[in-house]
């Protein structure tokens, strides 16, 4: 071979190598792109936004039992925390028990995720859920107006956190509100006098309306609401965790102001016209975080009283389960943990969302328009025919949010398809109205609750009415994209294309590929055009448009597709078979992943089966003598105990210090074992590298003294914080500059490395 024909062969070369980084990093370009496109449609498939506007209110026709409200929400409650004993047996929030024994309602209110303070407030006062993404806008003003209880009352008096009161207060001209500074939101310290704050500006308020007559008539006023945000359970629960001393006693700061409003008010009043809600946006895990729909963040207490609030009832006969599932989806008869000690007292639940319309019906306002909650009648004290006309004015709100959304979509749909179980919804109103009219409450009552669930599972049914459309296309997508970058791997990285394309083909291909182009483009141009006749957001158009390009570009290939599945049938059985057998040892690793996220026994197996196996697989290549094979079959049996233990523990130093000295003694004895073993093939294949000397030979005992000094202070700084007190500076120090120093060492680890 010449030399002018290898530097051909060179070049042609180096051209591939340079044309395949470049369809390679547009390959990597394109598929961040699809991916983050098609991520977006999981919230247009299953959680499009439930605000729609339009609709009239529904006023209810009876009269209101309390002329005002009083709404108390401890951020950050867990409801076990509040409703067990502490370990002297002792029950933190005496008063709101007291509440719930003599002259209230309890329960716990379930959340729906995302477990965050600005989604649970907008439950809570709102009476509908905002989608998943929520969950990274925890803290700021949603920008969409939406109705409220405190739009729809007469005059709102709010106190709390700047990171919520005037999300809700701060565009009401009806409103008083104050909040302290944000500089006052330290986690380093006790944060229950924020609760504290808010609790004497109230007081403050009422103070002055003594000798302010204006205040005093706007206190006066029917359809008053009074707001108290207590954010101290949040910050003291995120700074120390929800076990933690400060935490607990911070649940009976809250039980304390609850008893102190109560009291100021019935005082200042004196008319026993003010119902009570005491309640929680989300709980806090075990290690102080939240947002997810575990228990722990979804399970919030709940307790009424005041005027129109049923008192206790006994639990009569074995609660059976009404078949009424919660938003965290489960059913009604969830036991009361005995250590509560109110067993005996009947426990109504009700899902966040259904605190809206009791403030409304209490106060006798219309129902926000947005609200999704369903009326909890077990917390009213209603005349029959009262609880009747509640649930109806209940229902027929959620009844024109299904009517608006439905004529939106019929407004755009070309090829519409009702909610068929209520296209005779009028006259189920008419035969409710008659029902009323004769006084045959029972009959009115069932024919009521059973409109209103239908009209939610209508609501529902225009929330996902686009489902089956997003569904395919992101489907498509995604397979396409599969294919493409199998396509893209056999023509580039194997021998395919030379056995299965002739030259002739390939040429022949590139004239075809212009029309396959255009048809690809008038089928865009198609769809793009039903997707502006039906108003559809832009990015359906994205979605589809992602989908139709990818199955444009791999019917471009068709050619090599053609040879490749005509070379395939020459293949013997056995290929397809193994093929086959990989497909399905790939689905059943993949369904394993997926379980593996709500399970993690799963990985016990594992451990124990690899453990079991992998020695005596090892067998020929390490002998036993080594003791390799063993320490590999120990290794895995204790992973396989660690998988079983619980993902959240509370805090425990003293781990933190073994596993510390542990670290620092493995390090050591790998040190030794590199430096001191013989020359053992064993040894070496498992260190897999030649034995070199470093170029900074004290980087790896400064890393060991690092991991040392910061293991025992994390103990020291703990103790400081849990005694309620500052951080010393020398410990500060101390921690900024371990951090500052492993950084600075991982970055001499890796220049020794090259």
């Amino acid at each position: 071979m010449n030399w002018e024909t290898k530097t051909s062969r060179s070049m042609e070369k180096k051209k591939k190598t340079t044309w395949l980084k470049r369809r390679e990093k547009w390959l990597v370009v394109l598929g961040v792109i699809l991916h983050a496109v098609y991520m977006l449609s999981i919230f247009d498939i299953y959680f499009k936004s439930p605000i729609v506007h339009g609709m009239d209110l529904v006023f209810p026709r009876f009269s209101p039992p309390a002329k005002r409200l009083v709404l108390l929400v401890a951020d950050g409650l867990r409801a076990d925390k509040f409703y067990e004993p502490d370990e002297k047996g002792n029950y933190r929030a005496p008063f709101l028990r007291s509440v719930i024994k003599e002259r209230g309602r309890w329960g716990v209110s379930h959340a729906r995720p995302p477990t965050e303070s600005r989604p649970g407030h907008v439950a809570i006062i709102a009476g509908f859920y905002e989608d998943p993404s929520a969950v990274t806008k925890g803290w700021k003003a949603n920008p969409v107006e939406f109705d409220s209880v405190f739009n729809r009352s007469s005059h709102i008096f709010s106190y709390g956190s700047p990171d919520i009161v005037p999300i809700f207060c701060g565009a009401l001209p009806h409103s008083t509100w104050g909040t302290y500074p944000h500089e006052f939101e330290d986690f380093a310290t006790d944060a229950s006098f924020l609760d504290e704050w808010s609790f004497d500006q109230f007081q403050s308020l009422l103070n002055r309306s003594k000798e302010d007559p204006k205040l005093q008539r706007l206190l006066e006023q029917d359809n008053v609401v009074i707001f108290l945000h207590l954010l101290g359970c949040d910050s003291n629960g995120h700074a120390h965790r929800p076990f933690s001393s400060i935490y607990l006693n911070n649940v009976k700061v809250v039980d304390r102001i609850a008893e102190r409003v109560n009291k100021i008010v019935e005082d200042h009043f004196k008319d026993n016209q003010t119902a009570y809600i005491f309640t929680a946006d989300h709980g806090m895990s075990d290690k102080g975080s939240h947002g997810d729909g575990h228990p722990d963040n979804t399970d919030t207490p709940l307790v009424a009283w005041g005027a129109g609030v049923k008192g206790p009832q006994p639990i009569t006969g074995n609660h059976s389960d009404c078949g009424f599932r919660f938003v965290d989806e489960h059913s009604h008869d969830t036991p009361t943990p005995n250590e509560w000690g109110l067993g005996g007292i009947e426990r109504v639940d009700v899902n966040q969302a259904d605190i809206t319309p009791l403030m409304s019906t209490l106060l006798g306002l219309p129902c926000p328009v947005n609200s999704v909650g369903s009326l909890p009648l077990d917390y009213i004290d209603f005349t029959e025919g009262d609880e009747v006309e509640a649930v109806l004015a209940n229902t027929k709100q959620i009844l024109n949010q299904f009517l608006r959304k439905s004529h939106i979509k019929q407004s755009h749909s070309l090829f519409f398809k009702p909610f068929k179980p209520l296209t005779n919804y009028l006259s189920m109103l008419d035969k409710i109205e008659e029902l009323a009219s004769i006084r045959d409450y029972p009959n009115a009552m069932k024919l009521s609750e059973n409109l209103r669930k239908l009209a939610l599972d209508g609501l529902h049914y225009f929330q996902t009415y686009d489902w089956m459309m997003l569904m395919t296309v992101v489907t498509l997508g995604y397979v396409g994209w599969i294919v493409y970058l199998t396509i893209h791997v056999l023509q580039s990285y194997t021998t395919w294309p030379a056995k299965t394309v002739k030259k002739e083909d390939a040429d022949h291909q590139k004239k075809k590929s212009g029309k396959i182009y255009v048809l690809g483009g008038l089928f865009m141009g198609a769809f793009s055009i039903i997707l502006v006749i039906e108003r559809s957001p832009p990015l359906y158009h994205a979605y589809t448009a992602m989908t139709v390009f990818l199955w444009t570009q791999i019917l471009s290939e068709y050619r090599f597709l053609n040879a490749l599945l005509r070379s395939l049938k020459k293949e013997k059985i056995g290929y397809f078979i193994k093929l086959m057998a990989v497909c399905a040892v790939s689905l059943l690793l993949l369904e394993f992943l997926v379980h593996s996220f709500t399970e993690r026994k799963l990985y016990t197996v594992c451990f124990v089966i690899v453990g079991a196996v992998a020695p005596f697989y090892l067998y020929r290549a390490i002998p036993w003598k080594s003791w390799i094979p063993a320490f590999i079959c120990v290794s895995c049996w204790c992973l396989s105990i660690f998988t079983l233990m619980p993902a959240e523990i509370p805090d425990n130093t003293f781990l933190v210090v073994i596993s510390g000295a542990l670290i620092v003694f493995i390090g050591l004895a790998a040190r030794w074992l590199e430096l001191n073993c013989d020359d053992s093939k064993y040894w070496r294949h498992i260190m897999n590298h030649e034995l070199t000397k470093p170029k900074l030979p004290m980087l790896f005992h400064l890393q060991a003294l690092l991991v040392g000094l910061s293991s025992v202070m994390v103990p020291l700084s703990t103790s400081h914080r849990t005694q309620k007190q500052e951080l010393l500076v020398l410990h500060q120090l101390v921690n900024w500059s371990v951090a500052g120093t492993e950084f600075v060492c991982q970055s001499c680890e890796v220049a020794d490395m090259l």
